[in-house]
């Protein structure tokens, strides 16, 4: 039995196409059991969640001014199973560092919007890996080259990082307002976090804690979280958390 059977009943998939009839239950599946795997399943069932797709929405978005809370993913077609595993594990991660929060309306943007979308680098890396577990590959057994292609070209889009040239709490404000929009400024310390999850796996599980590391000028108490446990990851993110002079 799939790990995810066992959570699956706090997850409500929203099939409307035929292609969504088709697809969505078995890739949906496919990550939720990557992400039992890392995060375990406490956490993957602790709250109720719909998900659906919106191929003229905007943009990927976890919504939570409603209940249940709902994951929303814009893939042109649930043909396109790399875009849809992309965009969902980004929500999905979202949805992990959420259980922690005490009000679950406070977020740090620059730094969660980074997290997930170095976590959605790691699972089509791990989505390529595993893709013979996923009942899809019956259909096409090759697919999981195409994950590791698209991995490539997001991974190789980077700009110039906003964080490393960020020395004030003004900066980072400002940084923090467009931080959803202009992902680009943060694509270094989005690699950064990959790489380093990819080197530390096991170490990932720890980001679901995070919000209680969290401080109100958009900063996380790094000395803290260092002293209270013994992962490795958690120095790594200096090297993507702004330093601030003033």
């Amino acid at each position: 039995m799939e790990h995810s059977q066992e959570v699956l009943k706090n997850w409500i998939l929203f099939k409307q196409t035929q292609d969504e009839a088709k697809y969505m239950r078995p890739l949906f599946t496919f990550i939720l059991d990557q992400f039992i795997e890392t995060f375990g399943v406490n956490i993957m069932e602790n709250e109720l969640c719909k998900v659906f797709n919106d191929a003229a929405a905007s943009c990927p978005m976890l919504i939570i001014n409603q209940k249940p809370i709902c994951i929303r993913v814009n893939a042109a077609s649930l043909n396109h199973w790399a875009q849809f595993v992309y965009q969902l594990s980004h929500e999905l991660m979202h949805y992990v560092i959420r259980q922690y929060k005490k009000d679950k309306d406070s977020i740090i943007k620059w730094f969660e919007e980074t997290l997930c979308e170095a976590m959605s680098l790691y699972i089509l890396r791990q989505s390529s890996n595993k893709w013979s577990t996923c009942t899809l590959a019956k259909i096409n057994s090759d697919y999981g080259s195409y994950f590791k292609s698209y991995l490539d070209n997001i991974y190789n889009r980077t700009d110039k990082s906003v964080i490393r040239a960020c020395h004030t709490l003004s900066e980072l404000q400002k940084i923090e307002q467009t931080s959803q929009n202009q992902r680009l400024d943060r694509s270094m310390e989005r690699n950064y976090l990959y790489d380093t999850f990819c080197e530390f796996p096991e170490s990932i599980a720890a980001f679901a804690f995070y919000p209680l590391y969290a401080r109100s000028d958009l900063q996380l108490d790094l000395d803290r979280w260092e002293k209270e446990t013994n992962n490795p990851l958690i120095s790594k993110l200096r090297e993507v958390h702004p330093i601030l002079t003033a």
